[in-house]
């Protein structure tokens, strides 16, 4: 797995933003320097990042989709959507055309389940309305699409809410994932990062949930200890088991607390920007 951010533009500014365009120029955004990233690629999926990838030249994108599938690398294009909500019929179908050819799928950042909300955390008038286009969209035309729930302090207590609205709201939804938030960009600091504890029973309810509706459902970036009876849905699991390299190693860190952990040699801990903030596990 290997992330290539295309430019930092975005069409929103979320709080909890990773790679806020404020932190100064990315790489080189133009294709053939995107190209030339992907194939120093290792093999396996490539994801597509930004920014919002949508705001490049659509051809572009096309192009960038199918260099992936010449080169064996399944794509994920990450987007807030709401770009696509307004594409013209025929590019929205090209551009899923694309990245089914690479064998890919829409990773949809999808932060709220109602308007109110969306607005608070994405500080865009008429997001939520888009995205929620988007996504339908897509699915009617046999997209494979996950939505990313990034939990922070805005949003965790409204976990089972967005659960239940994503079943009841996106039927042929491929999965979802809870992402709790990266202490890094505009979320640096503790204004927006909740404590593991305080979150924890709220995700727990939307994971019941998720389970009630048959919707495949995962977690990262918070630990399994405090997932409960959902500890196996923490992504973390499978590739410290297979002994998989990967940015999880070098954003997470066990500390004193882990050890005697029954999770201790399948977890690599919590995040370091995290302890950063909070200081300790609990």
């Amino acid at each position: 797995m290997a992330l290539i951010h295309l430019f930092r533009r975005c069409n929103q500014r979320c709080v909890f933003c990773s790679y806020p365009a404020e932190a100064g120029p990315g790489g080189k955004a133009e294709l053939k320097a995107w190209l030339k990233e992907i194939s120093e690629m290792p093999p396996g999926l490539a994801q597509i990042s930004g920014g919002e990838p949508l705001l490049a030249d659509f051809e572009d994108l096309i192009k960038v989709l199918a260099f992936c599938a010449r080169t064996g690398r399944r794509a994920e294009l990450q987007t807030n959507g709401i770009a696509m909500a307004a594409l013209a019929p025929e590019r929205l179908k090209t551009l899923v055309k694309a990245l089914n050819s690479a064998g890919g799928y829409f990773n949809i950042n999808f932060p709220a389940d109602n308007p109110a909300l969306d607005f608070k955390i994405t500080r865009t008038e008429g997001s939520f309305a888009g995205r929620t286009k988007a996504v339908k969209k897509l699915l009617a035309l046999g997209a494979k699409v996950r939505l990313t729930h990034v939990v922070c302090s805005l949003n965790y207590k409204n976990a089972a809410k967005f659960a239940a609205f994503a079943a009841g709201t996106f039927k042929g939804l491929s999965w979802l994932q809870f992402s709790f938030i990266k202490g890094i960009g505009r979320a640096r600091g503790p204004k927006f990062i909740p404590k593991y504890s305080a979150a924890a029973p709220y995700l727990i309810k939307a994971l019941d949930l998720c389970g009630r509706k048959a919707l495949k459902c995962e977690v990262d970036h918070i630990p399994p200890c405090f997932l409960g009876r959902h500890y196996a849905r923490n992504v973390d699991l499978i590739k410290m088991l297979k002994g998989r390299k990967g940015p999880h190693l070098e954003e997470k860190k066990k500390v004193p607390v882990c050890k005697g952990c029954e999770f201790f040699m399948l977890c690599p801990g919590p995040r370091k920007d995290y302890i950063a903030v909070h200081g300790s596990l609990k």
